[in-house]
Parts: C-alpha cells; structure tokens; sequence
C-alpha cells in the first residue's frame, strides 16, 4: 500500500517526481556497514529491480534519488544507475518455449540492489533471482528494499538474526513466518550491516536519502533532496544553527502542526500542547498521529529531535550540552541515550564518520561529546 503524494513522468533517467512529497526524513537505524563517504572517484553501481505488482511510488523513489546527474549534486564519482526488469510481461513472449529468464548476471557487478515492496508475499522467489542476491549478499553488496520487500529477503534466507522493519500491515504476518529475524516496529526504515529496509511507501525516500547521505555526507544528500522536494524545511528555530532541506511531513491537517514543532523543537512538547496547538483532544491527537507518521506523538518527536541533532553533529562543532539544549532534549545524558537507541552507536562515533568532510578536529569531537 502507498499514497500518492507524488506525480510522476517518464525521462530518459526513469521516472522522476516533480510534487511535494510526505513523511519525516529520519528513522531508528544500525550503522553496521555502510558506504560511508565514498572517495575513490568511481561511480556507486545502482540497480532498482522493477517487477510486477511494484508500488509506483517506491519505484518512483528509487529511480529519482538513484538517477540524479552528477553535475547538479556535486557527488564524487555519483552513482552508475540500471533498472533489472524481471516482470512476467517482459520476458513473455520472447522464444519459442514460451519465455526467457531476466539475466540476473547484470546484479553481480552492483554495489547497492534496490527493491520496491514485493508484488505478493505468498510467492515464491525465482530461483535465479534469489541466487543472485545471495551470492550480491556474500561478496557484501548492499541491498535496500522497501515495504514488503522483506519477504523476498526473508524467503532467500539473507535476514535470519537480522534486524529490519516493514509496512505496518505485514508486521504480525512477517514476524510469525520469520521468527528468526528481529522486526522492528517503530521505526521508518533500518540498516543492520548490508541489508536496509524501510516500512514501505514514502519512508523508502528516507531510506535513499540516508544512503546517499551515508555515501557522500549531508551536504550532497540536501542538494538531492532538494530537487525532489518543493519545500526546503528551513525552520527559524533551527536556521541560525544549519538550514534543513531534508524531506518533511505532509500528511494531511497535521502539517502546520508538525511545522510548528520543528521550527520551535527546543521549547517543551507534550501531549497536552500538541492537542491544544491543533484543537482536538490528546485521544484523538494520539490516532492522527499514529495514522498519519506511524508513531505516537512523543516518539515522533524524538525521533525528529534526533534527526536534527544528527544534523547538528556532521556539520558544526557545537558540544553535546549545546546540541542538547537545541534539539529540546535538555540533558547530554538524555541526548546520549535516545541517540544510541535510535541509531545503534554514539554520537561520538556518528560524528566521527563526517569530521573530516567537516573540518571539525577528531580529538576536539572527542573530547566534547564523551
């Protein structure tokens, strides 16, 4: 399932998204492995799998984020782009006995496989399909899928003792044909070494930005943001310290509220104060917030005072009490603790990732964030 918060068009780089777009851009994620800060001047080979029965906006995603031009987002090396068609309808037809297989071959040189949501989570896996993601699996590919693209996963045996999140309508059924496999329920998307996953729909776009993010820091992740998205998110309580271009909340007559939030995200937020800000009861507030982010209010904030706080961490100097105090999570005790939840590792070691595209003193990181 996905909302159409996009519209889309055909170009010679796939389809691109040319509307606003809708859902906060940040998650609980493991930074186990990734392609942090890609150097080497070679492109990143990118392969989204189109299929029957895909989510268009998830493949729309993909093919946007992926497909951008190099010389308008500054990447070094940028990212090399195919889409591996593996629909019933293009192979059909195509020899005498009936059909031809996809040639799978084109995934043993890719460095990251994408995969829209999975057209039926009660089907088998192609057998050339599922070899070639296990041997892109071994040789330490990244593979991101989104939504039900879990199960695809799943079924080839790449995700037992793995952490991973999928759409909220698939979670009882994912976690009881996979008990071998930890699913995170309240999050938008995770990273657990090569494999990242995110609940489905639009959250797949936070997914891709974190990658290229990953891959080529905060700055290009921004500029490709930016061309996806019509409004740049630059709030006033935040602007003084770095401008946000990340992607942000539309969902419904929640935005000015979630607006409101942001731009203000240092003052106290309670349940209460949310409900009066958007004149509904706490009850009610609860229910939109769970349909419209899939969070309830309070983690929904912490998980966008962290994202801030990441922000925060790659592209200034400003010490953990600083960032604390910002971000409205008042105590660096505080600030430690939802960052190590949420992301799997210290802000030391997140900011250690991004010193040097920053300029910022390793030893300096060090000693102010403890």
């Amino acid at each position: 399932m996905c909302g159409l918060f996009l519209e889309f068009k055909v170009t010679n780089w796939g389809i691109s998204m040319t509307a606003s777009l809708g859902m906060p851009a940040f998650a609980g994620v493991s930074r186990v492995k990734s392609g942090q800060n890609h150097k080497s001047g070679k492109p990143i080979q990118v392969c989204v799998l189109s299929h029957d029965g895909l989510c268009p906006l998830e493949y729309g995603i993909a093919n946007s984020v992926f497909s951008v031009r190099n010389s308008d987002s500054h990447i070094n090396g940028g990212y090399g782009f195919c889409v591996l068609d593996i629909s019933e309808s293009a192979h059909s037809n195509l020899s005498p006995n009936g059909g031809r297989s996809p040639d799978y071959s084109v995934l043993s040189t890719i460095d990251i496989i994408v995969i829209p949501g999975w057209k039926d989570v009660m089907q088998s896996v192609p057998s050339g399909l599922k070899d070639a993601l296990c041997a892109a699996n071994a040789r330490g590919a990244r593979i991101a899928v989104m939504g039900t693209g879990v199960f695809l996963l799943a079924a080839c045996g790449l995700l037992d003792g793995k952490r991973v999140t999928t759409h909220w309508r698939y979670l009882d059924e994912f976690q009881m044909r996979y008990p071998n496999v930890t699913v995170d329920t309240d999050v938008l998307f995770v990273e657990d070494q090569n494999i990242l996953s995110s609940a489905g729909g639009i959250s797949g776009l936070d997914m891709c930005i974190h990658i290229v993010r990953a891959d080529f820091g905060a700055t290009v992740a921004n500029v490709v943001a930016r061309r996806m998205v019509m409004h740049d998110g630059k709030g006033q309580g935040q602007s003084k310290f770095i401008s946000r271009s990340l992607p942000r909340a539309y969902q419904g007559n929640l935005a000015p509220l979630l607006d409101k939030i942001r731009e203000s995200i240092s003052e106290d937020w309670g349940i209460e104060r949310m409900a009066q800000e958007s004149r509904s009861s706490a009850r009610t507030l609860q229910r939109r917030f769970k349909d419209a982010t899939g969070h309830s209010p309070h983690m929904w904030l912490t998980i966008e005072r962290i994202e801030f706080a990441k922000d925060l961490l790659e592209t200034t100097s400003l010490h953990v009490q600083q960032i604390a105090n910002v971000t409205g999570l008042k105590t660096p005790e505080t600030f430690r603790h939802h960052f190590k939840r949420l992301t799997g590792i210290s802000p030391t070691r997140f900011r250690s990732q991004f010193t040097s595209a920053n300029d910022i003193d390793g030893e300096v990181a060090e000693a102010a964030l403890g």
